[in-house]
């Protein structure tokens, strides 16, 4: 796994289907937060430990792959949250796979307890780990973890 020798860190915080919705969708599982609350606090996180972010959300697998593939030389790591296409976004997995980029898997709610399809990832083998259930937190604890997981792979 070869990671960009730069300055300034750039993670990708990447979004599957309808978390531009949080807040208003099943809020028993995902909580009351808007995306808008959570990326505001990302930046600010992104501010503190001096590093660059590149969001993204899409509802659509096409775009998602597309965003990696156009992005792949400019990213060290990543944050994806799969949404929906957790269990069968293989195409989203393979452009993450093919781009060599290390990532984390983030989910709003545990999906291992709600168990059904929820509790089936076929991105969890391929991540270097885990965050789920900690609704919107969850993005901040996993963008400092691919940032730990970084600096180890680097030797700092």
């Amino acid at each position: 796994m070869e990671v960009l020798k730069v300055d300034k860190l750039t993670i990708a915080v990447i979004n599957g289907p309808n978390i531009n919705i949080l807040g208003k969708r099943e809020p028993q599982h995902y909580g009351n937060e808007t995306w808008d609350n959570i990326e505001e606090r990302l930046k600010k996180l992104a501010c503190k430990l001096k590093i660059e972010l590149l969001l993204y959300q899409s509802n659509h697998e096409g775009d998602i792959v597309d965003f990696i593939q156009n992005n792949m030389e400019k990213v060290n790591g990543a944050v994806i949250n799969p949404a929906a296409f957790t269990k069968h976004g293989y195409s989203i997995l393979d452009a993450l796979t093919a781009s060599d980029i290390p990532f984390v898997e983030v989910h709003l709610s545990n999906i291992y307890s709600r168990g059904g399809w929820h509790a089936d990832s076929i991105f969890s083998e391929k991540a270097v780990g885990v965050i789920a259930g900690f609704r919107g937190f969850g993005y901040e604890m996993g963008l400092n973890s691919i940032i730990d997981f970084l600096s180890l792979i680097k030797g700092e």
